[in-house]
C-alpha cells in the first residue's frame, strides 16, 4: 500500500482530518465539532481544551488504523489569537506528541485558493474572476485574470465579527434589516477605495462560507447561482420569522443570523465588482494543505510586485535587483547552502526593499521594515514575512549582527538565513546603484580564494564597483570569502 499521510486542521470549534496518499488523493475525511458555538469561543476553557485534545486522540487512533506515520497538525489564526493559546500548544504536544503550527489568515486564504486551482480550475479559466474567502473575522478578495493571480486584499470584517457588532446594537435599534447593509457598507468603504485596478469580472467564487453553504450546496460539492438568488434569500430572511426560515431552508435557528450576515456580505461584494454570477464551493483550507504547492513562487512574487506598486517603488530598479539577486543566489549555492524557499523570500525582499522610500528616502530601510511587518503578504507565514522585513531592513548600510542577536523573534538558524540573504541583496542592489541598469550580462565565478562577479557593459561602472566593494565587506563577514566586481566590455 502506498505511503499515506494525515493532515489535521483545528478551526474555531471544529477539528478536521484528511488522510491522503502520495498523489494527494483523499482516502478518508473526518470533521468533528469540539465546541458548540463559534461566537462564544473566545478562549480555551478547560472543558473546550479537553474536548479538542480528546478529538485529536481519536484522530490519532484512526491514523494508526490506516498505518499513517506522517502527520501534520495546523491551527487557524483565530485560535492562535486566544489569550491562552500558548498553553494549548503545550498541552497538544504533551498529550499527542504533535507539534501545532499556526496558520495566519494570509496563508488560510492562499491554501483555499490552492485547493480551488487543483480541484475546480475551470471556474478561473476563460476570463476574469474574483475569489472571496470568508472566515469568521475577515474576508479576503483575490482577483484572477485568465487563471493568473493578480492581487489579494483583506478587510477585518467577517460574519462572526459582524454578528457580534450587530448584537450590541439590537437594544437601541429596531430596524435591523435596514441597519445591516448600511453597516457593512460603512465598514467596507475604505476597502473598495484601496482596491487595485481590475478588469470587468462576471463572477465571484465563494470559499469558506460554511453556513451559507448549507442553504445552497445541499449534498453537492459546488454550485453556480446568480446574484438574484442571493437577493431572494436575503429578502426572505428579512420578511420571514425564524421558525418559517428554519422550516423553509432546513437549517438550525442558531445559524440564521450567520447565514443572513454572509449573504448580505456576499451581495455587497458582488455589487461592488459588478458580478452577476456566484460559484459556491465547499473547498476548505485543509483541502489546500494536502495539495503539493506548485504555484508559490509565481503568486508570492506577484504579491510582492503588488506591494511594490502600492508604495510606488521604481519598477526598472526593483526588477533588475530581483534578476541580480537570483543570479547570485543560483551561482553561489555551494557557498550559502540555502533552499528554494529562501530563494523565494530573497525575491520578495528584492522587489519590496525600497517601499520605505514612500515615507522618507532618508533611512528608508527602517521604514521598509515597518511597512513589510505590518501589511498582508499573500501566502507567507508570519515568520517568513518578518524575515523579508528584516532582509529589507539590512539591505543598506546597517548590519543585522547586533539587532538580530538581541531579539527573540528569530531562531539562531533564521538569523543566519536572514544575514545570508541580506548579504546577497546588498550586492544585487549595489549592481544598480546608479539606477541606470548598465549591466547587460552578469557572470559569477567561484574561485579558490574569492568570488568574482563580472558585469558586462559598454558603460562606466565606477560607481557600482565602489558601492559593491563597500557592501562586499558584509558578504565576506557572513561567508568567509571575499567577493569582487569587475567590468568587462568595450566602452561605447
Amino acid at each position: 500500500m502506498a505511503k499515506l499521510q494525515g493532515i489535521i486542521l483545528l478551526n474555531s470549534g471544529v477539528a478536521e482530518l484528511q488522510i491522503v496518499d502520495g498523489s494527494g488523493h483523499k482516502i478518508e475525511t473526518v470533521k468533528r465539532e469540539y465546541s458548540e458555538n463559534d461566537l462564544e469561543l473566545r478562549h480555551f476553557s478547560t472543558e473546550v481544551m479537553q474536548r479538542a485534545l480528546s478529538q485529536l486522540q481519536r484522530f490519532q487512533q484512526l491514523l494508526r488504523d490506516y498505518d499513517v506515520t506522517t502527520v501534520r497538525l495546523f491551527g487557524s489564526e483565530n485560535l492562535s489569537k486566544m489569550p491562552n493559546a500558548v498553553y494549548f500548544v503545550d498541552q497538544v504536544e504533551n498529550v499527542t506528541g504533535l507539534t501545532l503550527r499556526w496558520l495566519n489568515a494570509n496563508q488560510e486564504n492562499y491554501y483555499r485558493q490552492l485547493a480551488l486551482r487543483m480541484h475546480e480550475q475551470k471556474v478561473l479559466s476563460g476570463g476574469n474572476a474574483f475569489v472571496l474567502g470568508v472566515s469568521s473575522t475577515r474576508i479576503d478578495l483575490s482577483y484572477f485574470e485568465n487563471e493568473q493571480f493578480k492581487f489579494s486584499q483583506h478587510s477585518a470584517i467577517g460574519p462572526v465579527r459582524l454578528t457580534q457588532s450587530i448584537r450590541k446594537m439590537t437594544a437601541e435599534i429596531t430596524q435591523i434589516s435596514d441597519l445591516v447593509p448600511e453597516f457593512i457598507n460603512s465598514k467596507l468603504a475604505d476597502f473598495w477605495h484601496m482596491l487595485p485596478p481590475f478588469q470587468q469580472a462576471d463572477s465571484v467564487v465563494l470559499l469558506g462560507a460554511d453556513v451559507l453553504n448549507n442553504v445552497f450546496l445541499a449534498h453537492q460539492s459546488s454550485v453556480a447561482i446568480t446574484k438574484k438568488d442571493v437577493e431572494n434569500l436575503v429578502a426572505n430572511f428579512t420578511r420571514m420569522n425564524n421558525q418559517a426560515i428554519s422550516e423553509e431552508y432546513t437549517i438550525d435557528d442558531k445559524d440564521i443570523w450567520m447565514i443572513y450576515m454572509e449573504a448580505v456580505l456576499v451581495l455587497n461584494v458582488m455589487s461592488a465588482v459588478s458580478a452577476k454570477k456566484l460559484h459556491i464551493s465547499n473547498l476548505t483550507v485543509l483541502d489546500g494543505l494536502v495539495v503539493k504547492d506548485t504555484t508559490a513562487q509565481q503568486d508570492i512574487i506577484t504579491a510582492a510586485r503588488g506591494i511594490a506598486d502600492r508604495y510606488m517603488v521604481e519598477d526598472k530598479h526593483r526588477e533588475i535587483v530581483l534578476q541580480y539577486a537570483w543570479r547570485l543566489f543560483d551561482r553561489l549555492k555551494k557557498i550559502h547552502r540555502l533552499d528554494a524557499r529562501d530563494r523565494l523570500l530573497l525575491g520578495g525582499a528584492a522587489l519590496t526593499h525600497d517601499v520605505g522610500s514612500f515615507i522618507n528616502s532618508q533611512r528608508h530601510y527602517q521604514y521598509s521594515e515597518e511597512i513589510l511587518e505590518g501589511i498582508d503578504f499573500h501566502g507567507l507565514s508570519t515568520s517568513e514575512q518578518r524575515m523579508i522585513a528584516a532582509i529589507a531592513r539590512y539591505h543598506s548600510a546597517e548590519t543585522p549582527d547586533n539587532a538580530l542577536r538581541a531579539t527573540n523573534e528569530f531562531s539562531p538558524r533564521q538569523r543566519i538565513r536572514i544575514a545570508k540573504m541580506a548579504a546577497l541583496l546588498r550586492l544585487a542592489d549595489a549592481l544598480d546603484d546608479s539606477r541606470l541598469q548598465k549591466i547587460t550580462k552578469l557572470t559569477v565565478s567561484v574561485q579558490a580564494e574569492k568570488v568574482v562577479v563580472t558585469g558586462h557593459t559598454s558603460l562606466d561602472l565606477q560607481l557600482e564597483i565602489y558601492v559593491f566593494t563597500d557592501k562586499a565587506r558584509f558578504f565576506e563577514a557572513v561567508f568567509g570569502m571575499p567577493i569582487v566586481l569587475k567590468r568587462q566590455g568595450k566602452r561605447g
